[in-house]
């Protein structure tokens, strides 16, 4: 009785580890491999965009291998600052991320985020553009030592409550 107990765990677990779907990480891929419409698409949108890689997220599942974006890192205009677009195949800008640190966020937003997360750090924050309709939004990531927090607030300001945030931005992990 032991003994096939044992290979049915054995076999449950063994079944339950091989059937997890493969995460929505972008994978890195070469210039070449990036369709002409999008590297348009990055110099008309970026003129003295600098990109240091590309990658392509293949779709939802692992078994979906339509590319579903392509994502370039890169600096703007010569600034240290990183960002980060990411393009549908056919070329249009979906997404738009720039790293800030603290000291180039807006005031209202760190007064309102050190307000509420009195004991946590802001570690950094990033200014986000979502295009198809344009939505311009802040998060900031807050460290209260091992506890991180993500929180968003509009441009003016007013945080985002999570359950209202733009379903691209949960469900791709922007």
């Amino acid at each position: 009785m032991k003994k096939i107990t044992f290979l049915l765990l054995s076999l449950i677990i063994t079944v339950s580890l091989t059937a997890q779907d493969a995460s929505l990480e972008f994978d890195p891929i070469a210039t070449a491999e990036v369709p002409s419409e999008v590297i348009m698409s990055h110099k008309t949108n970026f003129p003295n965009g600098f990109v240091r890689s590309w990658a392509v997220n293949r779709g939802l599942s692992a078994t979906d291998r339509i590319p579903e974006r392509y994502q370039a890192v890169f600096s703007d205009g010569g600034g240290t600052n990183s960002h980060t677009a990411t393009y549908l195949p056919n070329g249009m800008l979906f997404f738009h991320s720039e790293f800030l640190d603290p000291d180039n966020v807006p005031s209202e937003i760190l007064l309102k985020t050190r307000s509420e997360f009195d004991d946590s750090e802001v570690e950094h924050v990033h200014f986000i553009t979502m295009f198809n309709p344009k939505r311009e939004i802040y998060r900031v990531k807050v460290r209260d030592q091992a506890l991180v927090e993500m929180v968003y607030y509009t441009v003016n300001g007013v945080k985002i409550p999570k359950n209202e945030l733009p379903e691209e931005l949960l469900v791709f992990n922007y």
